[in-house]
């Protein structure tokens, strides 16, 4: 298994980032349970809307078949992201 850090970048009408937040966070709640999602959550700085997710996979071409199932990119709520493997060295994710 490798680990990916995924950036998501927020984009179009509020209403529907707040309609589908809730699915959204049902999904990744559920790939966590099976081992996939390692953690995630929204930026709370001034910066530019969007979050980070931390997944385990085997491949980025996994990582990205996940979250074009997630509600948030379905519905187009997500206008970016990036998906990088991330070598952990330090800390309780090592």
């Amino acid at each position: 298994m490798s680990i990916f850090a995924v950036t998501y970048s927020y984009g179009g009408p509020v209403e529907v980032l707040n309609e589908h937040r809730p699915a959204h966070r049902a999904y990744l709640g559920e790939l966590a349970q099976r081992g996939k999602v390692m953690g995630s959550g929204p930026f709370t700085d001034d910066g530019a809307a969007g979050a980070l997710l931390v997944f385990s996979a085997e491949s980025d071409q996994e990582v990205h078949a996940i979250l074009a199932e997630d509600p948030l990119v379905v519905q187009g709520a997500v206008t970016e992201h990036t998906v990088r493997e991330w070598s952990i060295n330090t800390g309780a994710w090592a």
